[in-house]
């Protein structure tokens, strides 16, 4: 009976450890199998295959408007500004009067450089005769060769001092027209620095300046800015410098008029890169015949590049930026994830241009996990 008792305990024992034992073996192997699942299971990824920017080349810079002209206005003779006829806003023709100088000393040598001439004149006359007598004379050997030497000699002294004479108040009256100060050509005053009543000189002495006008020079009685045509000057890239011309279209755009924008043409450049900053000075003219764009606004001038191998391109999110130099994910035909390393161009926003280290064609990943391992194999889910 105890052998039979003992029998019956130990099997009690051995069904009890069975039945905790085998949950746990069974529970083990799943979470083995899942574990080997998982490890070797591949990454889903979305590609995206690179391809040329087939969009119109152009880059985009800023810059400011400027007048296609701009004079100062000075005095050229001394005296009193008479009259003034413009203001600043006054739209003035070429040859329009904008002010009158009263210059009495000047007028007063006038006079009197007019009355040297005749003396001069008369004096040229007497020689003359005098020569024509003297030559007759001679005829007759009344006169001596040297008398008739001398009277040639008065002769051309007397036409020299009448050249003189003419030649000074020719001068004189070239400052006097200078009392009139006119436009040099058609546009905008700008700047208007005197009033009548204001000493003005020939140089640039104001001595009761008007300032009305933040950017008048110096001296300066007006300044006069031709607004018909602009100019916009902006510095491009050494990477875009081969590709701007002579002709080439551009668009103007003023951020202070959303509504407006300019159409012109790249009219000049420097022809040679600045030393330091590796930039082409480039200029272009745009019309502005009603006036709404005004010399100094800020603008961003989009400047069409010739045309050439049209550059590949990737999404942003594509690029991996790391400790080293910008990388790709590429997927080759057996699925096989491999970092690249690339050369960006410009930035494009969603879109960055690639200059070098992939061809077009390439499958590329967009997103990469960060723990893809370089040579991974890879599941396509979706590609663009």
């Amino acid at each position: 009976m105890k052998w039979l008792g003992g029998g019956i305990a130990g099997g009690v024992v051995a069904a009890t450890l069975l039945t905790g034992i085998a949950p746990r073996v069974a529970q083990r192997r799943q979470l083995t199998a899942a574990a080997a699942a998982v490890g070797v299971s591949e990454p889903t990824v979305s590609v995206t295959t690179v391809t040329h920017d087939t969009s119109p080349s152009s880059v985009s810079l800023p810059g400011a408007l400027t007048a296609v002209q701009t004079a100062a206005i000075y005095a050229r003779t001394p005296g009193y500004v008479r009259r003034r006829l413009v203001d600043i806003g006054s739209r003035v023709r070429a040859g329009q009067i904008l002010a009158d100088i009263d210059a009495p000393d000047l007028d007063q040598q006038v006079a009197q450089a007019r009355g040297v001439v005749a003396q001069t004149r008369a004096a040229q006359a007497l020689a003359q005769a005098n020569l024509v007598r003297w030559q007759a004379l001679a005829v007759d050997s009344a006169v001596t060769a040297q008398e008739v030497d001398q009277m040639q000699a008065a002769f051309n002294e007397a036409v020299a001092n009448s050249n003189s004479a003419e030649a000074s108040l020719q001068r004189l009256v070239q400052l006097q027209a200078y009392e009139r100060v006119v436009a040099p050509f058609a546009g905008v005053i700008t700047a208007r620095n005197v009033d009548a009543g204001a000493l003005v000189g020939p140089a640039g002495g104001v001595s009761a300046t008007l300032p009305a006008g933040g950017s008048s020079a110096l001296g300066s009685l007006f300044t006069v800015a031709q607004t018909d045509t602009l100019s916009v000057y902006v510095t491009v890239p050494e990477d875009y410098a081969a590709a701007v011309a002579i002709g080439k279209p551009a668009v103007v755009m003023v951020p202070a008029l959303p509504g407006d924008t300019l159409h012109g043409r790249v009219a000049r450049t420097a022809g040679s890169l600045d030393a330091t900053a590796r930039t082409l000075l480039t200029e272009v003219r745009v019309a502005n015949p009603r006036g709404v764009f005004l010399p100094g606004m800020y603008a961003q001038v989009q400047l069409a590049l010739g045309a050439g191998t049209p550059p590949l391109r990737v999404p942003a999110t594509a690029l991996v930026i790391r400790d080293g130099p910008p990388q790709v994910v590429t997927v080759a035909p057996d699925s096989t994830a491999r970092y690249q390393t690339v050369t960006i161009g410009r930035d494009l926003g969603s879109w960055v241009e690639v200059t070098g280290g992939l061809a077009q064609g390439a499958h590329i990943v967009i997103n990469p996990p960060t723990d893809l391992q370089d040579g991974a194999r890879v599941r396509v889910a979706s590609a663009r």
